[in-house]
């Protein structure tokens, strides 16, 4: 997900300085996200997303196959 927000990032032409206080994230924090020595949480994601104006699906891996879901494999 860190790839998919400095992507994002870069092609609104912002700084990481304006993404942190426009996501009302601590810049360090978000510094410490994007080099994946921690988690971004689901509410951060949100943040983001609504900061640069994306839908928040954008943020996340896009999946390269069929959907299993549990009640597929159930008798």
């Amino acid at each position: 997900m860190a790839d998919a927000v400095r992507s994002a990032l870069a092609a609104s032409g912002h700084t990481e300085r304006w993404l942190a206080a426009r996501a009302s994230l601590d810049r360090d924090d978000l510094r410490d996200k994007l080099a994946l020595r921690t988690d971004f949480t689901v509410t951060d994601l949100a943040d983001i997303a609504v900061a640069l104006g994306i839908p928040i699906a954008s943020l996340f891996p896009q999946s390269s196959g069929d959907v299993s879901r549990a009640s597929d494999h159930q008798r």
